[in-house]
């Protein structure tokens, strides 16, 4: 069955997607969240955040020892891909406040109670979107700081051994 995915500009940050065939079934959250008006470039931050925490978990839990050399191998891989982020992260945080700037203000009683909610609406969404940048961020800096230790213990332990060995 041929992949078609339908990207329809709703307006100008927002996306849609219309899934047509059940590759995507095993994601079902793209399609949750972009039903609640979560764009396009904020899923892809969110993956790519969980990303970051799943091979941060994988670096740090106990017991792994026999994985470990694979996944610092594939962590140290990504590092440099997952660097995008952050430029990435700082044109989404100009976007938030370019958002923030140009929004209507509705402090006054002459806003109907839609526009109240609409407002409201729209600062819980860029406050959620700056969660998502901050957490974003961190995980990167996480897992760069992780791997660096995780690598420079295990050379450590080389050493060790070696040193074992020559006595």
């Amino acid at each position: 069955m041929p992949c078609k995915i339908l990207f329809l500009a709703h307006s100008t940050s927002q996306f849609l997607i219309h899934k047509s065939f059940s590759f995507f079934s095993f994601l079902p959250r793209i399609k949750i969240w972009i039903n609640s008006s979560m764009a396009l470039e904020w899923v892809v931050l969110g993956y790519a955040a969980g990303a970051e925490a799943i091979m941060l978990l994988l670096l740090t839990l106990p017991g792994l020892d026999p994985l470990r050399k694979g996944l610092i191998s594939v962590t140290r891989s990504l590092l440099k891909p997952f660097l995008s982020i952050v430029p990435f992260c700082l044109f989404l945080l100009m976007d938030i406040y370019w958002k923030y700037e140009t929004r209507p203000s509705c402090e006054s009683e002459s806003c109907s109670p839609s526009e109240h909610l609409r407002h409201q609406k729209s600062i819980m969404k860029s406050q959620r979107n700056a969660l998502l940048i901050a957490s974003a961020l961190v995980f990167y800096w996480l897992l760069y700081s992780v791997t660096g230790l995780v690598v420079k213990v295990d050379q450590l332990n080389k050493r060790i051994e070696k040193l074992k060995a020559q006595d």
